[in-house]
């Protein structure tokens, strides 16, 4: 039986924690993404909130059923024109609200709310519609110009990639510049803004719509199954050289036989056309499809290394997140 192998890339890494809600009872939700951000209407994206819920020793909390609505009418929507959206928490206390598709300008209001043995919490995300690239931008300016310290507004870091990605697409003048290595200070090279946009390391947020630790390899077929703790894929640019790195921490479990704790890596070059990333891997440990890059978000079908006899392993989706 071939050994088990690196199951694919998925990992949910620390995000910065962002500020505490108010929560009824000993539950509470912590913000981790989403609050401030702007979203594009034109370029039909959104960054997704990021919600975790932790107990009275603020601990994280898994298996917690998160409902997530968007309110004050329809500003936004979820996947299938839903204003609701229910998922439950992973072993890291968080959850995702995925696939929100603005609609019209103006403050969306997303309200989670958390229930868990008779315990609830509830927090609510407030974010900004605009219409176009452009105006995210100035609002972008406006609120890092504003008086007063500690505010709640602003792009998130998903945001201001979402932005530079939406300027190049509608091709604006833009020229970003990096210093040249040759010792000449004063001469640059230009970036493309979408490859300066897709720059920066990701974090697996969700396999097949699940939050991690998720399966990645089922038994059957393979004989032992496969689940991703966490992961994580870099994608950086040298010059001309465009490199990615997959790390990743799986584990087997085996019906018969011992389980098998592992961490792997693979390497590749990519590039980017519009919003869509192709990437050429160095070895077939695992092998990435044409990734779709929105707000600071990848999402890609991922085929994890052969199972057992050579065959291959089916494909997962996964979500990525700077």
């Amino acid at each position: 039986m071939t050994t088990l192998f690196l199951c694919s890339m998925l990992a949910l890494t620390p995000f910065v924690d962002g500020a505490t809600q108010p929560a009824a009872g000993p539950l509470r939700i912590v913000v981790i993404e989403g609050e401030g951000a702007v979203n594009i209407i034109q370029q039909k994206t959104a960054v997704a909130p990021i919600i975790e819920v932790r107990d009275q020793n603020n601990l994280p909390v898994g298996g917690v059923t998160v409902t997530f609505t968007i309110q004050g009418g329809k500003t936004a929507v979820f996947a299938g024109g839903s204003q609701t959206l229910t998922v439950t928490t992973n072993a890291a206390g968080r959850a995702v609200a995925a696939a929100v598709n603005p609609l019209s300008s103006g403050t969306v209001q997303i309200q989670a709310a958390a229930a868990f043995q008779g315990q609830t919490a509830a927090a609510t995300i407030t974010q900004t519609n605009v219409m176009t690239a452009a105006q995210a931008g100035a609002s972008a300016a406006s609120t890092g110009g504003a008086a007063g310290g500690g505010g709640g507004g602003g792009l998130g870091g998903g945001a201001i990639a979402g932005i530079a990605g939406g300027v190049a697409a509608a091709g604006a003048a833009v020229v970003l510049t990096q210093k040249s290595d040759e010792g000449d200070e004063d001469a640059t090279t230009a970036i493309d803004p979408a490859v300066s946009a897709a720059l920066g390391t990701y974090t697996l947020v969700t396999v097949n719509g699940v939050g991690l630790p998720a399966t990645t390899v089922a038994s059957p077929p393979a004989t032992c199954a496969v689940a991703t703790d966490n992961a994580t894929l870099s994608l950086t640019a040298d010059g001309g050289e465009r490199r990615y790195e997959v790390r990743e921490t799986s584990r087997t479990t085996c019906p018969i036989g011992s389980n098998t704790s592992f961490q792997s890596s693979t390497t590749g070059t990519w590039t980017i056309s519009g919003s869509t990333i192709t990437f050429t891997p160095t070895s077939d440990n695992f092998l990435l499809d044409a990734a779709t890059l929105s707000n600071g978000s990848l999402t890609m079908t991922v085929r994890p290394p052969h199972i057992d006899a050579g065959r291959e392993a089916p494909r997962v989706t996964t979500v990525w997140r700077k």
